[in-house]
């Protein structure tokens, strides 16, 4: 809790803020990534504090020695990684984009964003309008550094591709 504090300290008003809201723990997946980053860490709520040991608890079991990560939940941020996740899976695609399966957390839609059907009308956006279906959930599974997981304000999507004869 004390490096936590330290870094509150730091932080702008308006960064303190989203701090106040949004933090989360990032616990990397793989251990043998010389610099982890985006995409590798599974995300964790915050659970609780005890300020007499300086521990925090999280809903995950984590080893001793692994890499960990504060992380922030936001808006922009959402957006931006969504934005980014699925122009990489389009681009990997071996034919056009048909369709999509989209399964997103009951904690982002209007309550992050402050819109109905930010992450549908993203992929509708980037994707050209195809064919979507999908429902809000309270857990989603989807990969992380090569393994599924199960994750928790997220966005998974599955997408289809045209027959490529």
């Amino acid at each position: 809790m004390q490096r936590l504090r330290e870094i509150v300290e730091g932080l702008s008003p308006d960064e303190r803020a989203l701090v106040s809201h949004g933090l989360q723990i990032g616990i990397v997946v793989d251990e043998h990534l010389a610099a982890p980053g985006q995409g590798d860490f599974v995300i964790r709520g915050l659970l609780g504090a005890d300020p007499s040991t300086g521990s925090i608890e999280i809903d995950e079991v984590v080893q001793v020695g692994a890499t960990m990560q504060f992380q922030v939940r936001d808006a922009a941020g959402a957006d931006k990684d969504l934005r980014l996740t699925v122009e990489r899976a389009a681009a990997r695609l071996p034919g056009r984009a048909a369709g999509a399966l989209l399964f997103t957390c009951n904690g982002r839609g209007r309550r992050m964003f402050g819109v109905a059907d930010h992450d549908a009308s993203t992929i509708e956006e980037l994707l050209g309008g195809i064919p979507l279906a999908g429902f809000f959930a309270a857990g989603e599974i989807g990969p992380i550094a090569g393994r599924n997981a199960l994750h928790g304000f997220t966005a998974s999507m599955a997408l289809f591709v045209d027959d490529m004869e």
